[in-house]
């Protein structure tokens, strides 16, 4: 972790350059002098990998580099907050003197290390300066295959797997596959769940992932919302046994594939099994399990069908096709490939893995002869070879990719990792370089596709339009992999988790991670042992956990000073802690409160990301919210934005991503709010029409002025009148910004006649028309407009007639439709776009279902075989529950 907390230190440096230079002014010099220093250091862990000889020396600076870093690390943040926090001149004066002395001490002891570092390098040669066979360039990420289009050594299985599903047996069957972790079990249900011939014969298809912390609710959920955009939202508060009864109407008299992935107990199959209902018509269940007990339990007339480890053959078939693809292997490569394979045992996993590694690293024989000599060192069972595998993946990976794989041990086994939310974590870390032109952002999203082409993340979702990752996984011996090197590496400290990594006592930790049990018993252990050093604390819940009620004081301790990652978002603080506000270091800060924000938020000079959940309506921000210049992504909450005083003087320049911002003050000014964050990217509003009448018309005219901004979400809520008095805009037809990408209307009610206006925006790409975005029973589309859409989605509305022209859609992608029950007709020259790929109708009338599959069939006869219609036919919940 020498890299990780060396690049931590620039990074603050960085950023008390740019956002409160003031702290340091008499001491410019002295921090130029080891910025530069350090920059010598971190180039030269960047380099490390191509060190051949003396790793043990290696290693030996890199944990002195470790070592004087934290130290490092830990006395600067105390000077700045020494500093920030003084009460009076003469106290700040003592503070800037006494941070002048240490940096003395500090640039001192880097340069000492920079002297080591210098003679290590005249000692050692790099890989590069080695003469080497025949050199080929290693793959670029964007050739690794995609682990379901590699199905090696499991045709057989394959095959008799799909003659169970299509057998003439109409009882409802369970078909099992047993075997250990990393065999490949899931990758070989996801091939058959995925293939053409199987998603035609059943009419419902849901994959389910369970884990070992089994959760019967969330299982439910994962059967009624596969599939659909946002669909677990529109059941998040329903009741278990409402969910239940919901998953057997939606199964009923349906011939329905289930997978429930990863089961390991015969409780949670005896959990879910009741809501499957068996109306003999060929339906079936498909488990993954490790557990031969679970499976007997679980099948019924089909015998378990056990995956065998791969042959040597199959298993440099299939590292082969991972590393060269269609292309064949070099000669002089085959050999010790071989060797390589071998030692995998017959894992998958492995092999897949070692194949991210291989893909990365120069194509000559002496470096693939490295890492088969590394594989070959390590002897034990297969479970055990199968970690050692992956564990010397992970001593490949480069030094700035290597923070970032532990903090996939964070997340809870089979947990779907929203990127977003991961990304922001690591650029509150600090731990991400600095590359000019590029955001920490992109610089995140680079590390994150890396990762995956090195078979260590899996990609669980993508965005349609963008392309980028939403959600990721990561396999549970990958993820126990990240919780031991974490621990042995002093990355992360772990308390009352329920597997091997726990609570031994705190001592000098940087990250706290605190799992449901030890919040709901209370019983942290932090009460002794030395908490100064902790930078990070994350509060690890399962999605469906209620609110977790502490004690404040024992999550945010005055011994915290240099946090800078707080996320409890998971814990209902009755009252704000105002403790927080003297947390001056931190960068991301996300928690649900009852109490009201304190002026003395403004203190946190630093913070980059704030999330905030109120639990009581009529919470606002006080004015100082403005003063937070740092700030990057914004979710307010709902809670009332104050005007800043005075007007224009303060605005967050820097503000990229704005979060249900609302208004809740009759004389609040939507213009001077949208001009105090003039470089917004993303705004998502919420308009409540009972406090200002007029709120529509003042917002949309406020736009003009958000020149950069890409994505747009407008909300309007109303409850003391209908919703049908709700007047358009005046100002619609010119105010919408060129730039916009994205736009999604919710409860709008504006009139179908009104679309020209947003078919002419030049960039817009999303449209999404949620709960009446729109009204009206007739839409004509015009020719020529919506030139780059490419997802539409309309929700809730009473559009009867739709009529298109041929050009009106030209590069549409994916068209969404949901509770458009009153649809009579799907336009037909929707089917000749040439890049629609989906049309997904979800609880349509039988007339839009009828068109939507005539334009299928229409297509299949010109030789279109890209087009896929999907249909949820189930009746709905009830729209309370969706918009709750």
């Amino acid at each position: 972790m020498a890299y990780a907390v060396i690049t931590s230190i620039l990074t603050t440096i960085e950023q008390v350059f740019q956002f409160n230079p003031r702290l340091i002014s008499e001491s410019r010099e002295s921090i130029d002098s080891l910025y530069g220093t350090l920059s010598i250091l971190q180039d030269f862990l960047e380099d490390t990998g191509n060190w051949i000889n003396d790793q043990d020396a290696l290693k030996l600076l890199e944990k002195k580099i470790r070592d004087a870093g934290y130290k490092a690390e830990d006395t600067i943040d105390c000077c700045l907050r020494r500093i920030h926090v003084a009460d009076t001149d003469h106290e700040q004066n003592n503070a800037r003197r006494k941070f002048y002395d240490e940096l003395q001490e500090i640039i001192e002891a880097m340069d000492s290390i920079q002297g080591d570092v210098m003679k290590f390098k005249n000692v050692h040669k790099r890989i590069k300066d080695v003469p080497a066979t025949t050199y080929l360039p290693p793959r670029s990420p964007g050739r690794v295959l995609d682990e379901e289009n590699t199905l090696v050594g499991m045709e057989d299985v394959f095959n008799n797997i799909r003659d169970q599903l299509f057998g003439q047996t109409p009882a409802l069957n369970v078909v099992s596959i047993v075997g250990m972790g990393g065999i490949g079990k899931s990758t070989l249900a996801r091939s058959l769940f995925n293939h053409p011939s199987v998603s035609r014969r059943f009419d419902i298809s849901s994959w389910v992932t369970v884990s070992q912390a089994y959760n019967a609710k969330e299982m439910l959920l994962d059967v009624l919302s596969f599939g659909i955009l946002d669909g677990k939202a529109m059941y998040r508060n329903t009741s278990e046994d409402e969910l239940l009864d919901q998953v057997r109407r939606k199964l009923k008299r349906k011939r329905y594939l289930i997978v429930l992935d990863n089961i390991w107990t015969i409780e949670a199959w005896d959990e879910v099994r009741r809501s499957f209902p068996d109306d003999e018509n060929g339906s079936r269940i498909m488990i993954t399990t490790r557990l031969l007990e679970v499976a007997n339990c679980a099948s019924n007339d089909f015998s378990p069908h056990h995956m065998p480890l791969l042959s040597l053959e199959d298993s440099w078939k299939l590292l082969s096709l991972k590393v060269f693809g269609n292309e064949d292997c070099p000669p002089q490569l085959e050999e010790v490939g071989n060797q390589i394979a071998k030692q995998c045992q017959g894992l998958a996993l492995s092999i897949v893995v070692i194949a991210g590694l291989l893909s990365k690293i120069n194509r000559t024989h002496d470096e693939w002869q490295q890492i088969a000599d590394n594989v070959n060192s390590h002897i034990g069972s297969t479970s055990r070879q199968c970690l050692a595998i992956l564990a010397l993946s992970y001593n490949y990976l480069p030094c700035s990719l290597k923070a970032c794989f532990l903090y996939m041990g964070v997340f809870l086994e089979d947990a779907e990792i929203p990127t977003d939310t991961l990304i922001r974590i690591w650029v509150a870390e600090g731990f991400l370089k600095t590359i000019c032109h590029k955001k920490p952002e992109e610089v995140a999203e680079e590390c994150l596709e890396d990762l995956v082409s090195r078979s260590l993340i899996m990609v669980n979702s993508r965005g349609w339009v963008s392309g980028k990752i939403r959600t990721c996984k990561i396999h549970d011996l990958i993820r126990l992999l990240c919780l031991r090197k974490g621990k042995t590496e002093k990355f992360f400290h772990v308390i009352n988790e329920c597997y091997e990594v726990s609570s031994e006592g705190v001592e000098s930790e940087h990250r706290l991670l605190l799992y449901e049990d030890a919040v709901q018993n209370q019983n942290l252990g932090l009460q002794e042992g030395n908490l100064d050093s902790v930078r990070t604390i994350l509060c690890i819940c399962e999605p469906c956990t209620s609110m977790l009620e502490f004690e404040y004081y024992k999550i945010v301790d005055t011994r915290f000073q240099l946090l800078r990652v707080l996320d409890v978002l998971m814990i209902l603080f009755q009252l704000f802690p105002t403790e927080i506000t003297q947390l001056v270091h931190l960068r991301y800060l996300a928690f649900t409160t009852g109490g009201d924000v304190p002026t003395s938020i403004s203190n946190l000079w630093n913070l980059q990301t704030l999330i905030v959940e109120p639990t009581e309506n009529q919470l606002s921000w006080p004015v100082e919210i403005w003063k937070m210049s740092s700030l990057k992504y914004f979710q307010s909450g709902g809670m009332s934005m104050p005007v800043p005083a005075p007007p224009k003087a303060q605005h967050i320049l820097g503000l990229e991503k704005f979060k249900k911002l609302s208004l809740n003050e009759a004389s609040s000014n939507w213009e001077e709010i949208c001009m105090a964050v003039p470089n917004v990217k993303e705004l998502d509003v919420i308009i409540n029409l009972d406090i200002h009448p007029n709120g529509w018309n003042d917002f949309i005219g406020s736009l003009i002025c958000l020149v950069d901004l890409q994505k747009l979400s407008i909300q309007l809520k109303v409850s003391s009148h209908p919703l049908f008095f709700i007047r358009r805009p005046a100002q619609l037809w010119y105010v919408f910004p060129e730039n916009l990408k994205s736009l999604t209307l919710v409860a709008t009610h504006l009139e179908w006649t009104d679309m020209p206006m947003l078919s002419s925006l030049p960039n817009l790409e999303v449209l999404k028309l949620e709960f009446y975005g729109f009204e009206g029973s007739n839409w004509n589309l015009d020719e020529g407009g919506f030139k780059k859409l490419k997802l539409l989605h309309i929700h809730q509305t009473r559009l009867v007639h739709w009529q298109a022209a041929s050009d009106s859609l030209p590069v549409l992608e994916y068209l969404v439709l949901m509770f458009c029950s009153e649809l009579e007709e799907i336009p037909r020259v929707i089917g000749d776009i040439p890049t629609l790929k989906l049309i997904d109708l979800h609880y349509c009338s039988q007339a839009a279902v009828t068109s939507a599959g005539e334009i299928l069939e229409e297509q299949k006869s010109i030789g279109n075989e890209v087009l896929v219609v999907t249909v949820s036919p189930d009746r709905p919940p009830s729209l309370e529950t969706y918009y709750v």
